[in-house]
């Protein structure tokens, strides 16, 4: 797996062409580039239409249930489209903080780094703000 290239081109500029990086430069890599797509609207991006988030609102018609379960389908959707260096995406619900109204997620998926695979987990929160926030 690599870098994105802005990251590769970056990294080369300023290692003075070595086209080196580990493991936690690709899960930072990665990270970033998650909470980019799923911070993203669906729509603006002309060169990709469906890049990012679809709107929520139309999981408010919905039980509690079903609202979940069409959010974590999406959620894994969209992250195996447009993050394949995250092999195998797989989304759970966690909890609702009822007093903030954050949703609480685990995002783990595996990566390969020099033909070596890794597990790789994240913690993901969708705020109240619609916000998704991705963490190692």
């Amino acid at each position: 797996m690599r870098l994105r290239l802005l990251e590769r081109l970056r990294n080369a500029r300023q290692n003075k062409g070595s086209p080196d990086y580990n493991s936690e430069d690709l899960i930072a890599s990665i990270e970033r580039h998650l909470d980019i797509i799923l911070n993203t609207h669906q729509g603006s991006a002309a060169a990709a239409p469906d890049f990012g988030m679809p709107d929520f609102v139309s999981l408010a018609s919905q039980s509690d249930l079903d609202s979940l379960r069409e959010l974590t389908r999406v959620l894994t959707e969209v992250i195996r489209k447009y993050e394949p260096r995250l092999q195998n995406p797989q989304i759970s619900y966690l909890a609702s903080k009822e007093e903030s109204g954050v949703l609480d997620f685990s995002l783990s998926g595996i990566i390969e780094l020099n033909n070596e695979r890794r597990n790789l987990f994240f913690s993901t929160f969708i705020n109240p703000d619609g916000r998704i926030v991705v963490t190692k």
